[in-house]
């Protein structure tokens, strides 16, 4: 595979990665008048970020891709007020961010299908994308 691929690959094991731990972080640490609501809504979003891992992972292998240790070392982040609203808009950056890189890999794929390799990238990117746009919603409505 090419370069753009590589850089395509270690971004979205990335962006998915640390918006798992964002969420995560927020799921164990959330204060406020609202916890318990953001406190499980928290919970949905790292759940269901953290089972798109290991599939896309495997594809990428599939492809060539060595997930390299570095991608995991987690956004490098901290913060003075886990307050519920604090917690919902960095979680929904960070959501955000992985949506918008599934979107720019999916083109990339598209433009690329004549790789069978790609297709099944594609494909992933797909059931990733409707994941993470499902959890950019309650985000988004959490905090409205």
């Amino acid at each position: 595979m090419n370069e753009e691929f590589q850089v395509l690959s270690n971004k979205i094991v990335k962006y998915l990665n640390d918006a798992t731990i964002v969420s995560r972080l927020s799921h164990w640490n959330v204060r406020g008048q609202n916890f318990f609501e953001a406190h499980l809504l928290f919970e949905r979003v790292y759940n269901d970020l953290g089972e798109l891992m290991d599939p896309l992972v495997e594809q990428l292998r599939a492809c060539g891709f060595t997930a390299e240790f570095d991608l995991f070392k987690g956004p490098g982040i901290s913060m003075e007020y886990y307050d519920c609203h604090s917690t919902a808009e960095l979680t929904l950056d960070y959501v955000m961010s992985l949506s918008g890189t599934i979107a720019v890999y999916y083109a990339f794929c598209e433009k690329h299908k004549h790789d069978p390799r790609l297709v099944g990238v594609g494909n992933q990117l797909q059931t990733m994308s409707s994941v993470v746009l499902t959890d950019q919603y309650l985000l988004q409505s959490y905090l409205n």
